[in-house]
């Protein structure tokens, strides 16, 4: 029950949920083991518990500086600091005193609020996105222990946390080095028009993160001149349209392979076409599949993998090349992000392994 010194705060404490009454059991659950159960669930080894141990209690500290006055003054006393670091030999140790609760609190402005409060801490721009990603987690493993309202999570645009199925078999995907790209782009004969073509094929991939399908149905008019640069207009999965800034590379192999049928960027018409036996190019389109079949002959005979099999060399593999390769020189995770057209930083994170009036992109970062 609260006293009167209390009564102040109880509306908005009750619009929350928070009461020190509440019958559900999870607001009463101890934080520390809200913590714990997402280490459990997304940490995979040490380093990485200590990063979301970190991460969270950045988090819960910051929780607790914008919002701890919300909170009774009792419980004021009781909780706080809702987090706090202590030494612990060599190792910093994460304390979490409050209970769950206090994650009724938070919602989107916070959320946005912490990427700022990182930065004047003075993190690293990937060690925010990666700290905000990890904050995410653990507020998504708290929706799922029902900690969090479903107002909450719709505001926060958050789902229960579930935990990616392994496969049985092992992932075949793969990153190039940059000697093995430049193998890779070595292997093809640039003196023929079917090469000519091959090469701007992947360097699709390469270059701008392209999917085999959208290579296959590139269009002409894709291609947009804006401030002296070429720029790929593209609309990928899920209805998601992304702009990409025209790799050096890729201009040199698209215009050497379109000055053989006479045409160029911006116009009108698919840009890769059929090549017949006689190294003469024709008027029907190529498909997915012809883009999977040439990157498998040419990782071939530039000895990087078998012509067939699980191994062989994959489009996909080009395009996780692009994405490593740009973040390995320094690009941010949200150019990454925007280069491949994924919705959420946690899907680029696992692929590499981890505005329009800005010039600069994932693109500018790419260098075999």
């Amino acid at each position: 029950m609260l006293v009167p010194s209390d009564t102040h705060n109880l509306s908005r404490l009750d619009q929350l949920g928070i009461s020190a009454s509440s019958p559900e059991v999870a607001l009463q659950r101890p934080l520390e083991q809200l913590v714990q159960a997402t280490l459990d669930a997304a940490a995979k080894g040490p380093n990485s518990a200590r990063a979301y141990q970190t991460a969270i209690g950045q988090f819960v500290v910051y929780l607790d500086q914008e919002r701890g006055d919300l909170l009774p003054e009792r419980w004021q006393a009781e909780w706080r600091p809702l987090a706090v670091s202590a030494r612990d030999g060599k190792q910093t140790v994460w304390r979490f005193n409050a209970p769950s609760a206090v994650l009724r609190l938070v919602d989107a402005s916070l959320l946005d609020g912490y990427r700022a409060f990182l930065a004047r801490e003075g993190a690293q721009p990937n060690a925010i996105v990666q700290r905000v990603a990890i904050a995410r987690t653990f507020l998504a493993v708290a929706y799922r222990e029902r900690v969090l309202t479903d107002d909450q999570a719709r505001a926060l645009d958050i789902k229960p946390y579930r935990p990616r199925l392994k496969r049985d078999d092992k992932p075949v995907g793969r990153r190039l080095t940059p000697d093995e790209v430049r193998a890779l782009r070595a292997a093809v004969n640039i003196n023929t028009v079917k090469g000519k073509r091959d090469l701007a094929i992947i360097d699709a991939m390469l270059f701008a993160g392209l999917r085999r399908d959208e290579a296959a149905s590139l269009c002409l008019e894709d291609f947009r001149q804006d401030r002296g640069h070429w720029w790929l207009v593209l609309m990928g999965k899920g209805q998601k349209t992304r702009r990409i800034r025209l790799h050096d590379l890729l201009s040199l192999s698209l215009n050497d392979w379109l000055g053989t049928t006479g045409r160029g960027l911006g116009q009108s018409g698919v840009v890769y076409l059929s090549v017949n036996k006689g190294d003469k190019w024709g008027e029907r389109t190529i498909n997915a599949s012809v883009v999977g079949r040439l990157v498998a002959e040419y990782g071939a005979k530039a000895g990087l993998a078998p012509l067939s099999g699980l191994n062989r060399l994959s489009p996909h593999d080009l395009r996780r090349t692009c994405a490593r390769n740009a973040f390995d020189n320094g690009a941010p995770l949200p150019y990454i992000r925007d280069l491949l057209g994924h919705r959420s930083i946690e899907t680029t994170m696992r692929y590499i392994g981890a505005t329009d009036d800005d010039l600069r992109t994932a693109v500018d970062y790419v260098n075999y």
